[in-house]
């Protein structure tokens, strides 16, 4: 009989225990998801594992079995002009992002050309916050640094820890990309004046993040997270165990590695088997024309690029894991991307762009042993640029499919019906806000403001009809580098030594490497498309520029 009562005791405790833990779980489905926005910088498409890469991914690539993978996400050729779409839900023309870095004379004082996110548009992060959200982001601007008013702090973000410029040193040393330029970093609207003891961008960015996430006053409160890594943009700088990985990976060359992907992209039905490699561009010297000493060079750079990579994924892996244990990964949309195609870019085009001279490159140590630490500045170049593209046309800076077309991944909330298989549907970068809009219900946008352009993907990552974004367009144009796409018909016009300096017409279905101009077999198509580019250049007021600009010159072998 003692017995009894304990026991009963015990069996009421269990009860009000479960009570409790039903209590809180029905609470967390009633509460709206957790957004996180990772977005990779100057990542090529197949640079994922689940996109064919040979790099270590697994942390995103576990993401995308509990969610979507986007096969056809388009965006822009370049940083900002993807930045101001992806958080605007506009076309970049009408953000203040018209363009890439200066304006040409012909577009000065143009409306959408003002080099930062005009007032025009609402943001995301301004639209979440009307609906409850705890906004915050850590990592890459580019969208303002004029003043005050066009930082992060001011356009919408209740926390951030933001880099202004384009790119930087990922290390503390805090180096330029532009000798002219020095970089700046904000945080909450106050100028950072020295970066802490062992920075290193991708670390750095993820820890807060973290941070912002950790110190909310009201943990029932949802949160936006943008994590804007500056990786693998360069200069390319990776930890050294991170480099040490790859070190002998890339041993046989950018050819070997265009070669490489390809079969992988096929085999995870990515692309058809029956596409075609892309042909090396003449102005790309072959792997086995380069010295031995280039080749162990470059060999570095391609270690240090995947290093970088390679680090995200762990930091991703670290935000994860930190979500579970905070109980909020279940109730959390994850969405990673990279905002255009791998660069050819190197620190000469900066020089020139800047007009510096080579006292700039003498600062750097960019000898074997301390390539990709701190000191050093190198960067991916073209050959390595076109093995990561493959097989699609060239890469970051043009509006061919190696410049524009990105992996998307989306890790769905795990009280939601999960689809299956990869989703072909072409989307942009510009469905993405009302995305998380619809997501997040009860936004309220300032009826002044332009109305978003993009399409929300929820019926989509829910197994919705792709049929409305077939028969949608979307078109492009950066640097005077024009397109359009609908469903798999694709217009673009490239300046030689890239294209004809003329409409080129391809099947994206068949020839996703855009190699097979059918122009001349279907003019009226063309013409159609044309038709649609010229219609879609006037409502979103674009400007092509008055002179060639850096992207539209060949670059030195």
């Amino acid at each position: 009989m003692e017995n009894i009562l304990p026991l009963r005791s015990f069996i009421v405790f269990l009860m009000a225990l479960c009570l409790i833990v039903a209590t809180n779980q029905h609470a967390r489905a009633d509460k709206n998801p957790n957004l996180v926005l990772i977005v990779l910088d100057d990542a090529g498409y197949s640079d994922l594992g689940v996109f064919g890469s040979e790099i270590d991914t697994p942390h995103i690539d576990s993401l995308a079995k509990g969610g979507v993978q986007f096969t056809q996400f388009h965006v822009t050729p370049n940083c900002s002009s993807t930045r101001a779409s992806l958080l605007t839900g506009m076309d970049h023309h009408r953000t203040g992002l018209g363009t890439h870095g200066a304006a040409a004379e012909n577009q000065r004082g143009k409306p959408g050309y003002e080099g930062y996110l005009n007032n025009r548009v609402v943001t995301l992060p301004e639209a979440l916050r009307t609906a409850g959200y705890r906004t915050m982001m850590a990592g890459k601007w580019h969208l303002g640094s004029r003043d005050s008013g066009t930082w992060p702090s001011a356009r919408g973000f209740d926390d951030c820890f933001a880099l202004l410029n384009g790119g930087a040193s990922h290390w503390e040393d805090n180096a330029p990309l532009f000798p002219s330029k020095p970089s700046v970093y904000v945080e909450n609207g106050t100028t950072i004046k020295r970066l802490p003891k062992g920075f290193y961008s991708t670390d750095y960015y993820t820890g807060r993040i973290i941070h912002y996430i950790e110190r909310r006053k009201n943990p029932d409160q949802p949160f936006f997270a943008f994590l804007s890594f500056t990786a693998p943009h360069n200069p390319l700088h990776a930890p050294a165990e991170s480099i040490k990985k790859y070190e002998d990976k890339y041993l046989d060359g950018w050819d070997a590695q265009q070669r490489r992907r390809l079969k992988s992209l096929k085999s995870r039905g990515l692309i058809g088997k029956s596409v075609k490699p892309q042909p090396r561009p003449d102005w790309i010297p072959s792997w086995d024309s380069l010295s031995d000493s280039a080749k162990k060079l470059a060999a570095r750079d391609m270690a240090i690029y995947a290093g970088m990579i390679d680090r995200i994924d762990h930091n991703v892996g670290r935000l994860v894991a930190r979500l579970k244990t905070l109980e909020e990964y279940d109730n959390t949309l994850i969405l990673v991307m990279s905002d255009n195609g791998p660069s050819k870019t190197t620190i000469a085009d900066y020089l020139k762009i800047d007009g510096a001279g080579a006292d700039f490159v003498k600062g750097f140590k960019n000898d074997f042993d301390n390539r990709g630490l701190s000191g050093s500045s190198v960067d991916l170049g073209a050959g390595w640029a076109y093995g990561l593209a493959a097989p699609f046309r060239l890469m970051k800076g043009y509006q061919s499919q190696g410049g524009v077309l990105s992996p998307l991944i989306a890790k769905l909330p795990s009280v939601w019906k999960k689809p299956t298989g990869l989703n072909t549907a072409p989307v942009h970068v510009m469905d993405i806000m009302p995305t998380l809009l619809e997501i997040a219900g009860g936004a309220k946008i300032d009826r002044k403001a332009i109305p978003m352009q993009g399409k929300s993907l929820l019926a989509l990552m829910r197994s919705g009809d792709r049929a409305t974004f077939d028969e949608r367009g979307f078109g492009g144009e950066l640097f005077g580098i024009r397109s359009y796409r609908q469903g798999n018909w694709k217009i673009l016009k490239l300046p030689p030594p890239y294209g004809t300096g003329k409409w080129q017409l391809y099947d994206l279905l068949v020839d996703p490497g855009e190699t097979t101009d059918l122009a001349d077999r279907q003019p009226n198509r063309l013409n159609k498309l044309a038709a649609q580019w010229r219609t879609y250049a006037s409502v979103n007021g674009v400007v092509p520029p008055s002179k060639p600009i850096l992207y539209a010159k060949p670059p030195r072998k």
